[in-house]
């Protein structure tokens, strides 16, 4: 097995019985952080903007969901994906100054 460490968030939500179980089977010495901890991937920003930009259509079913969805990713571009990783600079500044505390983002 290849060796490295997993990093696991601890936020209850995305902690379920039997991932918990298979992890301390498989990776007994997982980092784990509090559940509130700073979240520095830039997925997150993604999920938000695309989130948003649901938000502006009027839904009602799991099919227009699911083509609003497409829609909007397909909208994503390498100048979006260009500026939350250059915003990743400052995410880390802030982080240190806040001692893995809250942060803005």
């Amino acid at each position: 097995m290849p060796k490295f460490n997993l990093y696991q968030d601890n936020e209850k939500k995305h902690i379920a019985d039997i991932c918990k179980l298979w992890i301390l089977y498989h990776y007994p010495g997982v980092s784990k952080t509090p559940a509130q901890s700073p979240d520095l991937n830039p997925i997150e920003q993604v999920w938000d903007h695309l989130q948003q930009k649901i938000n502006e259509h009027n839904i009602s079913n799991k099919q227009e969901l699911r083509k609003h969805l497409i829609e909007e990713s397909a909208k994503i571009n390498g100048s979006f994906s260009a500026k939350l990783i250059k915003a990743m600079s400052n995410r880390l500044r802030e982080v240190i100054k806040c001692k893995d505390g809250p942060t803005r983002y």
